[in-house]
């Protein structure tokens, strides 16, 4: 008896798992299931939900964004203008070298312009040169007011140099806060949601958690590249006002070379 049981089991067996592995294209239900799942990726998708977002996500987003485009227009700036100054100061130092004749220092000062920082020390050292006989003081001797003057002068490139640093570690340090204000915004509106509703299900609360881990995501992207080109530019700074402080004392002792090599002429 159980031979012909057996196979009729089996049968049925068969029949359940065809039925199950065909009810979802079959039932009625799997075009409206296919349609939520659908629904959801697009909704979900980033940048649907940032042109989605609430007002006050989307004023912290804009401000992210607004932020990081300065940001880079600083950093890209700045860069450049290093490089070219490295590269001027270079030439005039190398010209300078060659030929030490006064005219030809003028002359290759004036060329590499207000792009090297060699160059405007070299001419504030040769204008107080020129000015001595009329700011003389008393108690300081020609040595020690070509001192201050080309300290003043370094002092002056560097924060020439130092100009919108601040905005980059300002955007470094802010940013991820403003972002986290987002993401605690849109939590919360989240929650907001789950009570209206009086529903806790994903396609519920999941929109707002998304569009608040993209305000985080965005304040991290404008915060570490300005970190980063911040200590970048810091660490580049501090080597020109090294550079330039050593050029200061090189003009200060030909100066001085000079002095002493007219005082024992005469």
């Amino acid at each position: 008896m159980w031979q012909a049981v057996l196979p009729v089991a089996q049968g049925e067996a068969a029949a359940a798992y065809a039925g199950l592995a065909a009810s979802p294209t079959v039932g009625p239900g799997a075009g409206a299931a296919g349609a939520k799942v659908a629904a959801a990726s697009q909704v979900l998708s980033p940048w649907e939900l940032i042109l989605n977002a609430g007002p006050v996500v989307s004023f912290v987003l804009y401000l992210l964004l607004a932020a990081s485009v300065l940001c880079w227009a600083i950093i890209v700036a700045k860069s450049i203008v290093q490089v070219v100054a490295r590269i001027r100061s270079r030439g005039f130092l190398r010209g300078m070298s060659q030929e030490m004749n006064e005219d030809r220092g003028v002359e290759l000062a004036l060329r590499a312009g207000g792009a090297s920082p060699h160059a405007r020390i070299w001419l504030a050292a040769q204008r107080e040169i020129e000015l001595r006989p009329a700011n003389g003081v008393e108690h300081e001797g020609p040595t020690k007011r070509l001192e201050r003057a080309l300290a003043k002068a370094v002092d002056v490139e560097i924060t020439r140099m130092e100009g919108w640093l601040g905005l980059l570690a300002t955007v470094g340090s802010a940013a991820p806060f403003v972002g986290l204000f987002g993401t605690v915004w849109g939590i919360m509106t989240s929650f907001m949601d789950i009570g209206a509703q009086e529903s806790a299900t994903l396609a519920v609360v999941a929109p707002g958690i998304a569009e608040a881990l993209i305000a985080t995501a965005v304040g991290l992207i404008a915060a570490i590249p300005s970190v980063i080109a911040y200590n970048a530019f810091v660490r580049r700074i501090r080597v020109w006002n090294e550079d330039l402080a050593a050029y200061a004392v090189e003009l200060v002792n030909q100066e001085d070379a000079k002095g002493a090599g007219a005082s024992d002429a005469s």
